[in-house]
This record gives structure tokens, sequence and C-alpha cells, in this order.
């Protein structure tokens, strides 16, 4: 009996388990009905914003750009405009850094690098991938005004998954209000020519300041200054830095030292108007909190696009990344020095462009590059805008080439008088470059002589507007085999005008390479002196602005650190080798030296060169390569056998280490295990990475010095460095760079960068002392 009374009873909680599992089951399908209507409506949104021509529009002005509120906070756009925060999304290294790691590991990081690099294009849709030029304004400006100064919620350790509060320009702001005086202000909006809404005239400001307590702590910057990859590696650990530092317990805060007075020191505020407000200063004795927020990194971009400067907007960043500064375009003597030999290019192309050569050539130059940025998004219909706006401007050059009506007869008595011109310019040349001008330009006047027309025969106009059909079939195809196909037989149309231009297309590139033999092959954007020399000053001016961030960065580097020796360990003797040390001492009380940012990417190392009494180096440590990179194991050098690697290199850049088969953990430029796994997915670890301290086949090895720490690098200079008596110098200096260059071309960036990196890299505490040799 007791047997079948339990059968009974598990019976009767089998039946009430199964009537939960059912109902689970009818709500769980109930919110997913939910989620469906909602997704539904949400695409339904999507699809009338993309219908909307003004959503763009609405949207952006949703986040107002940081040149918005230089109208009135003038000194602090200054100096934000060339600080890191308004360079973070310009960097060229962070797009070929971010773009790489998410290639290697199969775009399982998501958004993580972009959350805080561009916060405002990733919370306005903005797709990861996308290029600055084809990004908003303010999505281009990084870590701007709002992105600080639009935030309500307190946030923690995030990994940047914070939110702007959307609004236009005259939404609330959110500070520290103290000390404010803004209400006061909204008492003379007449009298100071403002406005507080849209239905105002005057300067359009924000119509509310609203106190927002966590703005001034340390707490704050932790959302992207403590930030951990999805394996679970922490790549920015400077809050747990800050948080065991004597600065925390002092209640000394990041913004204390990073936008004070003083570059890296605690030392009050500098007193400054808050505001300038139709020609009136606006709290004068307020403290000033400095917004190029002082610190060791700095800027590679091409002067012409950061720092941010109203001035360059002139031109779009495509055409400013034509813009050769290196060779001085725009300046004085550059200018000077071709205007005899472009002038007489200006009859030519003129001729040229009435044969329909010049538009066709370049045309046909753009057309190609649209097609080869539209042919990787095809799968991707909303983010094919961009080329086939670039393509349909190239066609345009096309069509107007095609509808030439100038015989070969009248190129060649049309281009007589600029050949003669150009052909004197290039009598006044020495050298080689006149010898190989002489012999392109001969090369041109024979190719004149057979010239026979740009187009081989009829039906260039029809390829051109077969090509037009073409394209809007490529933009208007929902399916995405029909674009596909619509594409191909683009690419083919377009290779048979080519041929069918062939004549037009090889005369002009005689053309072109005469111009480049002649440094004045200039882009169609920098083919007007004038644009030239208006571009060079804003080159001059953002180069004043970069010089300045860089006594900066030295004044900070200074006041963080100090070198103490060499301290000799004997009496230096001709030949006997000599023990020696220096002692190297991290002065900041609030974080590690180098701090821990960007993981295994700053670099701090110790370079300790001797001359001996006839000024020759015979010993050094801390030497680079031809690359820049210092001689260890990563040296591209050092592995051809080309130098020798450096075993006392003091170093305190961070490292990656990943695990292999078998054996001893190595070095990797990332936290990416490749050894175990060719195409890694980054999943977070199946326990929590406290366990072992941190994820399973990856971690960071730390080698900087913390808070008031000291770190001795020991050095022993060979018997053979001392082989005469005499006056010895000992030279050392810390070395700052922002990048690994050996990262950097893995990552693949361009010579130009590479170039830059090491052209902006700063010297910490270099000094020389001198002894005697017995």
């Amino acid at each position: 009996m007791r047997g079948l009374e339990r059968v009974k009873e598990l019976r009767v909680k089998l039946s009430r388990y199964r009537n939960k599992l059912r109902n689970s089951v009818l709500w769980l399908f109930g919110c997913l009905a939910v989620v469906l209507v909602a997704g539904t409506s949400v695409a339904q949104e999507n699809s009338k914003a993309s219908a909307d021509p003004h959503f763009d529009i609405f949207a952006e002005d949703n986040y107002p750009s940081a040149s918005q509120c230089a109208v009135c906070h003038q000194k602090i756009y200054k100096q934000w405009a060339s600080s890191n925060h308004a360079y973070a999304s310009i960097s060229p290294m962070f797009h070929k850094f971010e773009q790489a790691i998410y290639d290697l590991t199969q775009g399982t990081i998501g958004s993580f690098c972009v959350r805080c690099h561009q916060q405002v294009g990733t919370q306005r849709g903005e797709p990861r991938e996308a290029p600055l030029w084809e990004r908003s304004r303010v999505a281009r400006e990084g870590i701007t005004c709002i992105t600080c100064h639009r935030v309500t919620e307190e946030f923690g350790k995030v990994n940047g998954e914070r939110n702007i509060i959307p609004g236009n320009i005259h939404a609330p702001i959110y500070n520290t209000a103290s000390g404010s005086r803004f209400d006061e202000i909204l008492k003379k909006k007449e009298e100071l020519k403002i406005a507080t809404s849209d239905k105002e005239r005057g300067a359009k400001i924000h119509g509310k300041v609203i106190k927002f307590a966590q703005i001034s702590k340390s707490e704050f910057c932790v959302s992207c200054h403590q930030v951990a990859v999805n394996l679970g590696i922490k790549l920015e650990v400077v809050w747990d830095q800050y948080r065991s530092s004597p600065a925390f317990k002092e209640g000394v805060s990041c913004q204390a030292c990073h936008m004070g007075k003083v570059a890296g020191v605690d030392s009050g505020y500098e007193k400054a108007p808050v505001a300038i407000v139709g020609g009136k200063e606006i709290s004068p004795d307020r403290d000033h909190h400095n917004h190029a927020f002082y610190g060791p990194g700095y800027p590679i971009a091409h002067p012409g696009i950061f720092p941010h400067n109203p001035d360059a907007e002139n031109w779009s960043i495509q055409d400013w990344l034509k813009f050769d500064w290196r060779a001085g375009w725009g300046t004085d003597e550059f200018e000077d020095g071709v205007e005899n030999l472009a002038e007489p290019f200006d009859g030519i192309d003129e001729v040229a462009g009435e044969a329909g050569a010049l538009g066709l050539t370049r045309g046909l130059n753009e057309l190609d590059l649209a097609l080869k940025i539209l042919e990787k998004r095809l799968a991707y219909k909303d983010r094919m805008k961009t080329p086939i706006e670039d393509a349909r401007k190239a066609l345009e050059m096309i069509g107007e080439s095609a509808e030439t009506d100038q015989s070969p007869e009248d190129l060649r008595e049309n281009i007589v008088e600029p050949l003669e011109a150009l052909g004197e310019a290039i009598s006044e040349l020495e050298g080689k470059q006149k010898e190989k001008a002489g012999n392109a330009l001969s090369l041109l006047n024979e190719s004149l002589k057979t010239f026979n027309g740009t187009w081989a025969g009829e039906g260039a106009s029809n390829l051109h507007e077969k090509l037009g059909t073409l394209l809007d079939k490529v933009e208007k195809s929902e399916d995405k085999s029909d674009r596909k196909d619509a594409f191909d037989k683009l690419k083919t149309t377009t290779e048979s005008l080519r041929k069918l231009g062939n004549s037009g297309i090889v005369f002009y590139a005689k053309i072109s390479a005469l111009k480049t033999i002649l440094n004045v092959n200039f882009p169609v954007a920098w083919s007007d002196p004038d644009d030239r020399m208006e571009a060079r000053e804003v080159v001059e001016a953002n180069i004043e602005e970069l010089e300045y961030k860089k006594k900066l960065r030295e004044e900070v580097m200074n006041n963080g650190g100090k070198i103490d020796g060499p301290f000799f360990n004997g009496k230096p003797q001709v030949g006997e080798s000599l023990s020696l040390k220096y002692i190297v001492t991290n002065l900041n009380n609030g974080h590690n030296l180098p701090s821990g940012s960007l993981g295994a990417q700053p670099e701090i190392w110790l370079n300790v060169a001797l001359t001996d009494p006839n000024g020759k180096n015979v010993w050094e440590s801390g030497y680079v390569d031809s690359y820049g990179d210092f001689a260890d194991n990563h040296s591209l050098d050092v592995a051809a056998g080309k130098i020798k690697f450096d075993d006392q290199i003091f170093n305190l850049q961070s490292k990656f280490l990943t695990t292999n088969i078998k054996g001893t953990d190595r070095e990797m430029y990332l936290p990416v295990s490749f050894d175990i796994d060719q195409r890694p997915f980054l999943r977070a670890a199946g326990q929590p990475t406290t366990v072992m301290n941190h994820p399973p086949f990856a971690r960071m090895e730390g080698r900087s010095i913390p808070p008031l720490g000291k770190k001795t690098a020991d050095y022993k200079i060979p018997a053979s460095a001392f082989k005469t008596k005499g006056k010895y110098k000992l030279s050392v200096r810390l070395r700052s760079r922002a990048e690994p260059i050996y990262f950097m071309k893995f990552v693949g960036a361009t010579e130009e960068m590479i170039q830059s990196m090491n052209q902006w890299m700063v010297d910490i505490h270099p000094y020389t002392v001198e002894f005697d040799v017995k």
C-alpha cells in the first residue's frame, strides 16, 4: 500500500511539473512573440528612416559636434582639439589595430574597440568598419564634448557600454555645476545674444546645466580606462592600478593630475573663464580643467586631418590624404620651384581634356577605386551608398569625355604652344631630372604624331549609358545574386570602355609620367596652387599644436619618473669589464610607469651608450634596428641576423603571453593564441578568470613600475670597450613610444605611419656623465 501511495504521489508531482513546464513554454513563446513584433516595428522604423532623406540630419543633430560648443568654450575646444580624446576616432593605428584583431578573431570581439573610440558613431548605429569619410562629423571627434557631458548614469566596469543622452544643442549638459552662474546668464539672453531654443535667435547654447557628481571623480573614467576583451583578459588596467595606489588613499583623483595646472602633478587648477559669450568672460575666477588630458600618447595622423581644425573642413578627408605635406606642397619654396613647370601643364591638360583623354583617364581611375570598394560591400545593401555615389561621379567624368568632338589635328595644333613652354622650362633644369624629363617629353612628342583620337571607334556613349544602367541595377536589386550578376556585367562593360578608349589612356599616361618626373603630378583637388598654399596654412597651424602637445608629453613624462646613476661596481680600468646600474623611479603616486593602457603597446625602455675618448660609440644597450624597434626577440633585424640580440635591454613594456601546443608560453603581439587554434574564436572562459588570474591560453606579463616604486637596470660593459685610457662618456635616456614598430607592421601600418611614430617619440631625462679610465 505504501508503494502505491508513493506512486500516486509521484504522479501528482509529475503532473504539476508538466503544468509548470507547459506554462513556462507558453510564457516563453509569448515573450518571443513580443520580441518578433518589436523587431518588426524596429525594422519598419529603420525602413522609414532609410526612406526619409532628413533622417540622418535629424539623427546627427541629436549629437552636437564639439565645434558647436567651441562658439562659447574656445579655450576648452582648443585644448581638446589636439588631445588623445579628440584623436580616438581619427587614429590610423586604431583603425589598423581594430580591424586586425577583428579579422584574427573571426569577428568575435564585436564592437569592443569602437564602443570607446567612437561611442557616438556606435550609438548612432554607424557600421563598425566604416572609414572616417563615411562617418558623421561628431563620430569622427572620438571622445567629444557630449561623450562626457551628456551622461547621467554612473557606469563602472562596463567595457565602454555606456549611454549618451541624445538631444540637440539646446538639451541640458551635465557637469560638476561648481560655482555655476548659468541661471544669471539666462537672464541676460538678449544682452549676450544667445538662444536656448530653436525659436530664439542668437548663438545656440544648451538650455540647462545639471549637476552630475561622478564627472569629477575617478570613477567616471573607469568605463573606458578599465576594460577587458571578451575572453577575460584586461587590456586597460589603469583603474586597478589606481585603486591600489597611494593617490587613491589620499583622495587624489585622475582629473587632478590629468586636467590640472601642471601636467601629471596634483597642483590645483588654473583659473579661467568657463566661457566667453558675446565677448564677455563668464566666471573668470572659476577652476579651469585642462581638456588636453595630459598623457604620453601622441598622434600620427595626417596634420591636415588632426588636430581638429575648422579651416581644414574646406576639403574632404580623402583629399587631405592625397596632400603631400612632407614634399612641401604649399610652401613658398616648393611653389616657386614648380611654378614654371606646372603652368605649361594647365594648357596641356586643357587640350587633353577637350580631346577626352583627361576625363577618361581620371574617370576610369576613380571608377576602378569605387568598384573595388563596392565589390566588397555587395552583400550589404546598406553599405553600398558611398561607393555608388563615387562611381556616379566617375561616370560623369567619363560621360563628358565621350562627347568630345575635337579632332586629332586640332589637338596637335593646340598643344604646340604649351609644349614649347614646357620644353623651355625643362631646359633650365639640371642633372638627372633634366635628362629624364627630356626623354619623357620626346616620348610625348612621338606619341602625338600617331595619336588618332581618344576613342578607337563609335560606341563610347552607348557603353557609358550601359554603365549607368548597370550601376542602377546594382543599387536597386534586393537579391544578392542579382547584385552580383549586375556588378560582373558592370566590370565587363568597364573593360570594354577601357579598350575602346585605350588610345587616349596611353596618350595621357605619357603626360602623367612627365608630370611625375617634374614633381607636378597633383591630384585634382590640389591642382590649384592657391588651394595648396591655403591648405599649407592649416598644416602649419596644426603642426604648431602638435609641437605644443609634445611639450606637454615631455612635461608629464619628466614629472612622472626619474633616472639615478650610474652607480659603478668597482673602478673603471683599461682591459677590464665594468658592472654598473641605474635606478629608475616612478614618481607618479597614481598608477604604474608606464600606465596599464593598451595592453602590450606602449613602450618605455632605457638607452645607455658608452663613448670612448676618440668619440667612438664602443658599447650600447637599448639600440634600435633599421625599423626603429629595440633589439629584442621581436626585432625583424635580429631574426634576420643583421644585428645582435640585446641581452641587457631594460624594457618596461608589458607583453602578452600565449600558450604553445607544448613547451613554454611565448610572447605574442595580441592575446590570441594561434598555436592551438589557427582560426580562433574568443569566448569567455568556462571558469572565473580569478581562478587563474587570467583566461585560459593567454595572459599579460606586466613589467611596469608600481606607483612610487623603483627598478634597477643592471649592465655589464665588456672589457673590449675599454681599450685606451682617458675620459669616457656614458649617456642615458628613457625612450617613450606609443607603439612597437613590429606590431605596426603586423597590422598593416603604412610607411608614413611608421615614420610619424618614430618622428614624434620623446626622450625622458637624457643626460651624460664623464669618467676617467686608467
